[in-house]
């Protein structure tokens, strides 16, 4: 067993394309939730960013468990969460109850992607680290593409509540793989958990992502939104001086005095940023606005799902070969030039092929960023510093995702109830106002991408 690593991460692998999918399979759905149980967009979006939102929360507590307790011990625990989570979900018939199931399959889902960074970083040889990085850039990539299209091919002739009933024997299946394959790897401390860090960062991150949501909704109180919004900016401050005193942070935020971890997390913030807004938005346009049943939703999306696998793998060869510049680069100037193109060809009939050529090519561009910016974030830091640098790139990643679906959604729903038009014409304004905001991300990001110096990251400190 010690010979194959494959065989041992194999159930992690399962395990973690399975959370990954099922953060985003409900954005094809989300119009035929808000019918079924009655909610509006802004409510709706929930569904999605408490996924996130939990994810974002746990990745720092994950890093402490993974020290603390065997690797099968939390890979049973986070997957029998994520399963628990999908049964109350899928069976549920209140909002608030599929709320609390998309908690709890954040929770677990949270757990399992610290947890296969650093198996694969303890179990693989070093010569072979870089196909390992690029195994975990196609999991992180090609599953939440998936989603959409997925989900639009289902909910087209069936209920919703299949994405999750679906899901379970999966889930359980896996389980089961895991009872042979999967190994305690990597040593064990005692450390103590330091509560107060971990209830600064969850209330920090709590108050900060409600109060953006609040913003953004039909005749909520901007003084409340904004209390929210300073409530949550100023524990997440606390909880950084916090983790800068502490001999052992839950992250550790000195690595951001690292210049090229620090530029190469910024960037792949603004990429996660953009591709949750990408894979949120266009569902909802196309259904909400273009009239598109959800399988012609699932089928337009299906292109760049595949082809974000495809420059996955291409990508990881040409970073090997090339270094980040130049795969950073053209990545980066295919999501920023198609995105700012798309902001102005969403109108109320744009040809559905002009959709989902974009859209493929965003995707494309995202795979061509992914996995270099990862591997250079990776060799910017020295080796003994990588199982700090993996749950913190993971923490802000979901936490931009989280961030991101809010404040995209926040745009399109203000814009749409500040237009004088009625509809579709007023929804389409929020989604052009929503669009025209991601590509301003992603021309940030293809900036950056021209500060990134030499070939490859060089380990420092």
């Amino acid at each position: 067993m010690k010979n194959r690593p494959g065989l041992i991460v194999s159930s992690l692998v399962v395990a973690n394309f399975l959370g990954q999918l099922m953060q985003t399979m409900l954005n094809t759905a989300l119009p035929r939730m808000m019918q079924d149980i009655h909610i509006n967009e802004s409510k709706a979006q929930w569904l999605i960013t408490v996924y996130y939102l939990m994810a974002g929360i746990t990745v720092p507590v994950a890093g402490f468990l993974i020290g603390r307790f065997t690797t099968r011990g939390l890979f049973f625990t986070s997957v029998g969460a994520f399963a628990a989570g999908t049964l109350i979900a899928g069976s549920s018939a209140e909002f608030s109850f599929i709320v609390c199931g998309r908690i709890i399959q954040g929770l677990g889902a949270g757990l399992l992607m610290p947890l296969f960074q650093t198996t694969i970083l303890r179990v693989f040889p070093k010569e072979k680290i870089g196909s390992a990085m690029g195994l975990i850039g196609l999991v992180m990539g090609l599953a939440p593409a998936l989603g959409p299209a997925i989900a639009g091919l289902v909910v087209q002739e069936h209920s919703w509540r299949i994405l999750f009933y679906a899901l379970l024997p999966v889930v359980i299946a896996n389980l089961f793989l895991a009872g042979f394959t999967l190994k305690n790897v990597g040593e064990r401390h005692q450390e103590k958990l330091d509560r107060s860090s971990v209830l600064y960062s969850s209330i920090g991150f709590a108050g900060l992502l409600y109060g953006v949501n609040l913003a953004g909704e039909q005749g909520a109180s901007m003084v409340l939104a904004a209390a929210f919004i300073l409530t949550g900016i100023l524990f997440i401050v606390l909880f950084i001086r916090r983790q800068l005193k502490l001999a052992a942070p839950l992250l550790d935020f000195n690595l951001f005095r690292n210049r090229s971890f620090t530029l190469a997390s910024i960037i792949g913030v603004l990429m996660f940023v953009v591709v949750v807004g990408a894979e949120l938005l266009l569902p909802l346009y196309v259904q909400n606005v273009r009239g598109l049943t959800p399988r012609e939703s699932g089928i337009m999306l299906l292109p760049g799902a595949l082809l974000l696998g495809v420059a996955s793998v291409i990508s990881g060869r040409l970073y090997d070969r090339y270094g980040v510049r130049m795969v950073l680069r053209t990545g980066f100037s295919m999501i920023g030039g198609i995105t700012v193109l798309l902001a102005f060809l969403i109108t109320l009939n744009t040809p559905t092929a002009v959709l989902a050529v974009s859209y493929a090519l965003i995707m494309a561009g995202i795979g061509f960023t992914m996995t270099p910016v990862t591997a250079y974030a990776m060799a910017s830091v020295p080796p003994r510093s990588i199982a700090h640098a993996s749950p913190l790139t993971i923490s802000i990643r979901s936490l931009a995702s989280s961030m991101g679906g809010v404040l995209f959604i926040a745009i399109m729903t203000f814009f749409m109830n500040s237009s004088s038009a009625v509809y579709p014409v007023n929804a389409l304004q929020g989604f052009q106002a929503a669009f025209w905001s991601l590509g301003i991300f992603a021309i940030i990001g293809l900036g950056l991408s021209f500060n990134v110096k030499g070939l490859a990251a060089r380990n420092t400190n």
